[in-house]
């Protein structure tokens, strides 16, 4: 197998797709739809079957009551792989998705792995997906048995200043996040 060395082009766009990859993520666990559905161009299709397969929008209307019922949501790619064809370009990227949710005994946090197979377009200068699919290779189901706020687990790691305020995460704009990446300044 011979591998093609890339071209300034195609570094640019390799990094502008990984943006559309990692923006995807973004605005799924920050429960940002305007975010998500940027990673589409119109008409953009998803297939996550069985759970979902149809329109991105429809995706993103399916997806986001099932995620707001969600205590919280983390995707995470790797091992991302970009093969880029002039205005057209397929990826895949690896996902881990901790999805923590309540259930009939408590907090769980089901834990899964695939694969993203995309299909991207760049159109007037933005590139954004086409189709996704996702494939699922592996999840398990995971009990929460505590978590740092517990008291417990100030004894594992004692804090050096108990007081200051834990910097907690928002699954909307009021994450801190939204300030750092907006404000340079």
């Amino acid at each position: 197998m011979s591998v093609k060395v890339p071209t300034g082009s195609d570094w640019a766009a390799k990094q502008a797709i990984t943006e559309v990859i990692n923006r995807y993520c973004r605005g799924m666990d920050r429960m940002d739809r305007e975010l998500t559905l940027s990673c589409w161009h119109p008409g953009g299709t998803d297939d996550h079957a069985p759970l979902y397969s149809g329109s991105a929008e429809g995706f993103v209307k399916w997806l986001w009551p099932v995620h707001a019922a969600m205590v919280s949501t983390r995707h995470v790619v790797s091992n991302i792989l970009i093969d880029v064809d002039g205005d057209k370009a397929v990826s895949e990227s690896y996902w881990t998705v901790t999805l923590r949710t309540t259930g009939p005994k408590g907090l769980v946090d089901i834990v899964g792995g695939g694969r993203y197979l995309d299909r991207l377009e760049c159109i007037g200068g933005g590139w954004a997906f086409r189709h996704r699919q996702s494939v699922h290779d592996w999840d398990r189901v995971d009990p929460v048995g505590g978590t740092m706020s517990d008291s417990s687990a100030v004894a594992l790691i004692p804090p050096n200043n108990p007081e200051a305020p834990i910097s907690s995460s928002a699954r909307d704009r009021t994450d801190p996040s939204y300030r750092y990446l907006t404000n340079l300044g």
